[in-house]
């Protein structure tokens, strides 16, 4: 095994078995040429020459050099494909609308899930990433919520897409993996523009999670406006923070900012 796969398998990045499954994963993704996709983790480039095949432009971002220039070298005859050694954590996103398509190092999913989701400013427009079938379940449940992934969700369909056994990677993982597939919500449950407040009146009743919402929110609610709001979103005064979806969250954030609680957007 050459020093920079061994180097991934260690971080939790295991390789797609075959050019096959990676043009059919691609395929669902429904990737076309109109398309500016950014892979995260080229590795030795085998998704990356699926996407080559259907995408306008492809950016493959690879962190170690020598699998990079693997890459390179098996890409060479593609002239829609740009593969940069850097660090997907820190490189800028791209300024036109732009999809994701990666197989995710299993140990930094979570860090690059909050780079990918965690600014709607971004003109990301979907993601389809490869992580663990547990984690992409845990991800995209309505509850129970967590601050990131209710802030995820109120700019981002979450959901889940085919699954991944142990097989369909080198080296087989112990776990199943799962597509996670994030669209951008037309229109959105809360504005851009309100993000951060948005987040804050999240992680304000995350702070303390054993606190029932009738403890946590009032203030800055009222007991009255509180129970009123909980007949109009549909969820108890006892429930928790985690227990709330993103779409009542909206809800609790539109009548804080003026608007009108239970107009924030349709269910999942």
């Amino acid at each position: 095994m050459a020093g920079g796969t061994r180097r991934r398998a260690e971080l939790g990045q295991h390789f797609l078995a075959g050019g096959r499954l990676a043009a059919e994963l691609v395929a669902h993704a429904g990737v076309g040429t109109g398309d500016l996709v950014v892979e995260i983790g080229a590795g030795t480039g085998v998704l990356t020459e699926a996407l080559a095949r259907r995408a306008g432009r492809v950016v493959a971002v690879e962190l170690d050099p020598r699998l990079a220039e693997r890459a390179r070298s098996r890409l060479a005859s593609y002239t829609n494909v740009s593969v940069v050694t850097a660090d997907a954590l820190t490189l800028p996103p791209p300024r036109r609308p732009f999809r994701v398509v990666a197989n995710l190092p299993f140990g930094s999913t979570a860090a690059l899930l909050r780079r990918l989701l965690g600014d709607p400013r971004t003109r990301l427009e979907r993601a389809d990433l490869i992580v663990q079938e547990q984690a992409a379940r845990r991800y995209t449940a309505a509850r129970p919520g967590t601050p990131e992934t209710i802030a995820w969700a109120a700019w981002y369909d979450l959901g889940t897409g085919r699954r991944l056994g142990p097989a369909c990677f080198r080296p087989p993982p112990r776990v199943a993996a799962a597509v996670l597939v994030a669209r951008r919500r037309r229109p959105p449950l809360v504005p851009v523009g309100g993000h951060r407040r948005f987040a804050a009146l999240v992680g304000s009743a995350f702070r303390y999670p054993g606190l029932p919402l009738r403890r946590s929110l009032v203030p800055p609610l009222s007991y009255r406006q509180l129970r009123r709001l909980a007949s109009d979103l549909d969820f108890g005064l006892d429930a928790g923070p985690a227990d709330l979806d993103a779409v009542q969250w909206a809800g609790l954030y539109a009548f804080l900012d003026g608007g009108r609680p239970g107009n924030s957007g349709n269910r999942r």
